[in-house]
């Protein structure tokens, strides 16, 4: 995307907010802003039609990727509101504030990943904080996943918000070696990764961790299986010039586990049996949105439910 377009939608997405107070209660789709430390942040909000104020319903963060914006992630990534409708679960898409030149980024915090000096994992926090505040949230099922810089933010907020989020998945995204040097959980973390083996599968200079190397430290911290069961998806898009490997460490501590799926052959996308057959462009093997819902819905922040 140009600097022209992505500028006509920023502007877009920031002049199309409601106030929180508007929201309260009612379902749809909504285009927030928020005040935090200072900044105005905004994100998109989305309340199913099964939404039922007198259960607690999970809430799913669904971030974009570096550069781009939670619209483009909502309709041209990853559209999870079917799926919010069907499960009935809370969908969030935040927006990344922008770097000094104007491209939206995540921060991770670190010394070498600083990409500016906004609080993003505070940010998050207070969003599930604000929203709770208008809706019933079950404070044990808050999720995370993530595209690309969005992934690397997953593994932050899985290391920093561990009190706060159940579960996370990253899609063609990399633990950064400052979130891997700091990571603090405190509970067994559920974790499920999706990564092209065409996509610097084997880090990047040091600072992005080899994707075998993030998945070990989760095995080892959660305690499950070493050895992994391991099982040949179907290439049923025999089109797309990839096909997908499935690593499921089980047995973990409070019955958490690492799942796994490498796509041999794919490149930086977020596989989708939509997706464009295209080869090297995306999987079509894999449903991404169904497979991230169906792991987290396995679990809470105590565990296996």
């Amino acid at each position: 995307m140009n600097k022209f377009k992505l500028l006509l939608v920023l502007i877009l997405f920031f002049s199309c907010s409601d106030n929180d107070e508007e929201i309260s209660g009612n379902k749809g789709l909504y285009y927030q802003t928020i005040l935090f430390d200072g900044l105005s942040r905004s994100y998109i909000l989305y309340i199913p039609s099964s939404y039922d104020e007198s259960e607690n319903s999970p809430i799913v963060f669904n971030l974009h990727g570096g550069s781009g914006t939670a619209e483009e992630q909502m309709n041209y990534v990853s559209d999870m509101r079917n799926i919010s409708d069907n499960e009935n679960f809370i969908l969030v898409y935040p927006q990344a504030h922008t770097d000094s030149n104007g491209i939206p980024i995540w921060n991770l915090g670190g010394v070498n990943s600083k990409a500016t000096d906004v609080d993003d994992v505070g940010f998050i926090s207070h969003l599930i904080n604000k929203i709770a505040e208008f809706y019933s949230v079950d404070r044990e099922r808050a999720y995370v996943a993530g595209f690309s810089n969005g992934g690397y933010l997953s593994f932050e907020l899985a290391c920093k918000l561990s009190s706060e989020v159940a579960a996370f998945a990253s899609v063609a995204g990399h633990m950064f070696i400052d979130t891997y040097d700091n990571c603090s959980p405190t509970h067994p973390t559920p974790f499920l990764s999706i990564n092209g083996t065409e996509d610097n599968y084997d880090g990047i200079a040091g600072y992005y961790l080899p994707i075998e190397n993030s998945n070990s430290y989760w095995v080892e911290y959660n305690k499950t299986d070493i050895i992994p069961e391991v099982i040949y998806l179907e290439d049923q898009n025999t089109s797309d010039g990839s096909t997908v490997e499935y690593y499921s460490w089980k047995n973990g501590t409070n019955g958490v586990e690492i799942d796994h799926y490498k796509v041999i052959g794919g490149d930086h996308s977020w596989p989708s049996l939509n997706a464009n057959s295209e080869k090297g462009k995306s999987n079509g093997d894999i449903d991404s949105d169904k497979i991230i819902w169906e792991f987290f819905s396995r679990f809470d922040i105590n565990g296996l439910r």
